[in-house]
């Protein structure tokens, strides 16, 4: 009874690592590709909706590549994996520190004639702002999708 215990508290840490893992990976990407645009020149719109687009579909890509590795696992030694998310949680969580504590700094400092230019281009797109922040809420949804999909999938077989 114990070990059922163990493993069930260990499977719900796993999943919820990962899902956090994903969800702090995309938003990594987004921050880092945003700046990558910014610092580039691009048009504002693209640095507001191609961010946005790409987090989306890799959130959408690792989402279903994890439930398909871990829809019928082996055997697999819960603990172990439940200590390696937990590792590239915090992992993804001091990179994101990092680059914001030191990386944006010194880009706006380098750069601060495009970040300029870039909160000028974003001060007229208020209602194309008002759309992307619709995506964490699509997420979600995709998430939820993909989840009851896969399991009447696997129900099925």
């Amino acid at each position: 009874m114990k070990r059922k215990e163990t493993d069930f508290i260990n499977i719900l840490g796993i999943g919820v690592f990962a899902f956090f893992s994903i969800l702090e990976f995309c938003g990594s990407l987004d921050y880092f590709f945003k700046n990558l645009l910014i610092i580039n020149e691009a048009d504002s719109k693209m640095i507001l909706w191609l961010p946005e687009i790409i987090d989306l579909i890799v959130f959408v890509i690792l989402v279903v590549w994890m439930i398909n590795k871990y829809i019928n696992p082996p055997e697999i030694n819960t603990r172990k994996v439940l200590t390696k998310l937990i590792g590239i949680f915090f992992g993804i969580i001091i990179l994101q520190f990092l680059f914001t504590y030191y990386g944006t700094y010194y880009l706006m400092e380098k750069y601060s004639s495009e970040f300029d230019l870039y909160i000028e281009g974003v001060k007229d797109n208020y209602e194309l702002q008002s759309y992307i922040a619709f995506i964490p809420i699509l997420k979600y949804m995709i998430f939820a999708v993909i989840l009851l999909t896969k399991r009447a999938a696997n129900n099925n077989v």
